[in-house]
């Protein structure tokens, strides 16, 4: 028993040297040949589907009002608050990073307009992460509107947490960075969607900062028009700015709510834009996705109603999932490695059974836990493990075994030899 217990061990250290292995293999993108199928599932996770397609919708939260602003300019803008602030909201977050002086006109109007309001948040940005992080900064610079605008106005940081590197690229976002600290600012730096939930709700957002986490998984609730590309379709209430000129919506719409002034197109429902646009877990198309499906303001939303719900998802720590499959991999191998043994006859067809089970089983288990109860298993792992130790297993007895076994190398030698004399 010791030394089938000492031959588990082996053969579960082979398995994952086998997944290093094959790590190493994609990092260097030997299977060239298999980019495009790469390419189609690099972005989806499981979480997608169930968002997407199985749970049942939520309902978005009817504290938030979404106003497009189109191609505004800043005195526009300012003329918009003004309007939008006779129906009392609790607060208007502008998602526009105000960087660059504009004419005095543009300026002069939209600095009054925030002085005379001590609810509006609008745009910084974050830039250049700071990669050797040993002092706890987040990122070196903080990119704040201009001056004259800043000094009225409270402001947080609109950066949403995805792998493009640039606007043209394709960009997914799923997590967003609630906080920051900033190279030379003592004050820690809050996401914009953050903000505008403080002025909501105090209390539930203290409650969200209390989970002490720096980024979150955006718990995605629905969408405004967006042609059918999103599963929710219209959820959130939004108005286009000519609506808001003409004042064509009643004073209940606005009372006390969280209104997010952002781009949604020329005009609600122009979907042949890529600015701001973004793919989500609530695409149709979760695999191979073709065309995004929701503007980054709706995203802040989406955001804003999960602090304010407290509907929260959850996730098992990435170390927990690590455990799972080495104990996992363990109890694989002990089991297999009997069949190899006591069945030898049966051993293919048992082994591919019990995985298929196995991650059938797993699988539906994420799903239920995501669906039940906002958690987000991690469980790849332990799912490679479980595919790949059937066939490793025959790997390791037929070829590592006998490598390390004099007999069984001089048989392959002597049967070599004897190959090349006939």
């Amino acid at each position: 028993m010791r030394r089938f217990l000492l031959d588990t061990v082996l053969c579960s250290l082979f398995i994952f040297s086998l997944m290093g292995l094959f790590s190493s293999v994609t990092y260097f993108r030997i299977f060239d040949v298999l980019d495009p199928v790469g390419e189609m599932f690099a972005d989806f996770e499981m979480s997608d589907l169930v968002m997407s397609q199985l749970r049942e919708a939520p309902l978005a939260s009817e504290d938030i009002v979404v106003v497009n602003i189109s191609n505004a300019n800043r005195e526009e803008i300012g003329y918009m608050i003004q309007i939008l602030e006779q129906y009392q909201p609790a607060v208007i977050g502008v998602d526009v990073t105000f960087s660059v002086p504009k004419s005095y006109a543009e300026d002069s109007v939209f600095a009054q307009t925030l002085a005379m309001y001590d609810n509006v948040v609008i745009g910084s940005e974050l830039r250049l992460p700071v990669m050797d992080d040993t002092k706890g900064y987040g990122f070196d610079t903080l990119v704040i509107p201009v001056p004259r605008l800043a000094e009225h106005a409270d402001f947080g940081f609109v950066n949403l947490l995805t792998d493009a590197e640039n606007q043209d690229d394709v960009k997914f976002c799923r997590e967003l960075v609630l906080r920051a600290k900033v190279r030379g600012i003592e004050e820690e730096q809050l996401a914009f969607a953050v903000k505008l939930a403080q002025y909501k709700d105090p209390e539930a957002t203290q409650v969200f900062l209390d989970r002490n986490n720096l980024i979150e998984t955006i718990n995605y609730r629905g969408n405004v028009m967006d042609f059918g590309r999103s599963e929710f379709g219209t959820k959130y209430f939004a108005l286009d700015i000519h609506e808001v000129f003409d004042e064509n919506f009643t004073e209940d719409l606005l009372k006390d709510k969280v209104v997010i002034m952002c781009f949604l197109g020329n005009y609600i429902g122009d979907m042949n834009t890529r600015q701001d646009l973004y793919f989500t877990p609530l695409n149709k198309n979760y695999v191979g996705k073709s065309e995004p499906d929701m503007f980054g303001g709706v995203i802040h939303a989406n955001t804003v109603s999960m602090i304010l719900e407290e509907d929260y998802i959850e996730y098992m720590p990435s170390s927990y999932g690590i455990v799972l499959a080495i104990f996992g991999c363990l109890i694989t191998v002990f089991c297999f490695k009997w069949v190899y043994g006591a069945l030898p006859s049966w051993y293919d067809g048992i082994t591919k059974i019990v995985q298929l089970v196995l991650v059938a089983s797993l699988t539906l288990l994420s799903i239920y836990m995501f669906i039940s109860h906002n958690y987000k298993t991690e469980l790849t792992l332990l799912l490679v493990v479980i595919a790949l130790s059937g066939d490793s297993i025959e790997v390791y007895h037929g070829v590592v075994k006998n490598l390390f076994s004099r007999k069984k190398r001089s048989q392959l030698f002597k049967l070599n030899r004897h190959f090349w004399k006939e």
